[in-house]
């Protein structure tokens, strides 16, 4: 049986608990405060995190810190792996798949597969676990990318920022935007799709429920027709908001399989608190 590994950056989100039972390695986002970086998950927790949001501080994040990964490739190389396979968010939103690509450049690396999988959280992470145990019950490395293949074709994600403060601070709206959404009661919501090169506007409505309406609406054919496919409603600090959500899916999509977790620290530190998300994507 192959030795493989299985490596992702914490956009995936799960507990160090999880990833050391499956075996699944993983590289450390930095969340940037005063000019002062922190690895996601390992020096900052979401609740710290929330509590910073909370504060209004200008949160930001970047890419796993290259000497980490520096290090990470050449303990990977040092193990002796007969392949390696690493799950990076999308190219399009963070530098972290070109940095994974050149730290396993820098150490020569032949046997690695370093995968742009143009998403993030929810359906990232499910695939993530879904090869960790593939890897356990004996599959093949073109077993597992094939795998991939299937979830990472269709998914799209909806992010609710509750407000654009948090985008505003961070530079991703302007200031006039920000003010006329908060004077005139606008909700904005924003859209990833499939092979999407950015977080774009997708629509405003002035009430939480016309917005969940709008997502709802603009899944259904896919979820109705689709074969197999998953709800993901991830929240930052808005459970509350989330099972809202929730409840107005389940009456639309009785048999769908529905998951609410916390967002990851790449997309709460930039949407702010009581921001959702919905991701939509094939189950495995």
């Amino acid at each position: 049986m192959s030795k493989i590994c299985i490596v992702s950056d914490s956009s995936i989100n799960i507990s160090e608990a999880l990833a050391k039972e499956l075996d699944i390695i993983v590289a450390p986002l930095s969340v940037i405060i005063d000019e002062k970086e922190y690895q996601d998950q390992v020096e900052m927790s979401p609740q710290a995190l929330i509590d910073l949001l909370e504060k209004g501080t200008l949160v930001t994040t970047a890419q796993p810190n290259l000497g980490l990964l520096d290090t990470m490739m050449e303990t990977l190389k040092q193990a002796d792996y007969d392949h390696i396979i690493v799950f990076s968010l999308s190219g399009h939103l963070s530098g972290t798949y070109q940095a994974f690509v050149l730290a396993a450049n820098n150490h020569e690396l032949d046997n690695i597969t370093i995968l742009d999988t143009q998403t993030l959280a929810g359906p990232m992470k499910d695939v993530v676990i879904q090869a960790a145990k593939m890897v356990k019950a004996g599959y093949s490395v073109a077993d597992i990318l094939k795998m991939a293949d299937t979830v990472f074709s269709m998914t799209r994600s909806y992010l609710f920022p509750h407000t654009l403060d948090q985008l505003k601070r961070g530079g991703r709206v302007s200031a006039t935007v920000a003010t006329l959404s908060s004077l005139l009661k606008i909700k904005p919501l924003l859209i990833l799709e499939n092979n999407g090169l950015t977080i774009d506007k997708f629509a405003t409505a002035r009430t939480e429920a016309k917005i969940f309406d709008l997502m709802i609406k603009d899944i259904q054919t896919d979820v109705e027709n689709g074969e197999n496919m998953k709800l993901h409603v991830l929240h930052c600090d808005g459970i509350d908001i989330a099972q809202r959500l929730e409840a107005e899916l389940r009456k639309h999509f009785k048999d769908v399989e529905i998951e609410v977790a916390s967002l990851p620290a790449v997309l709460a530190a930039h949407a702010g608190i009581k921001s959702v998300a919905l991701q939509l994507s094939k189950t495995l």
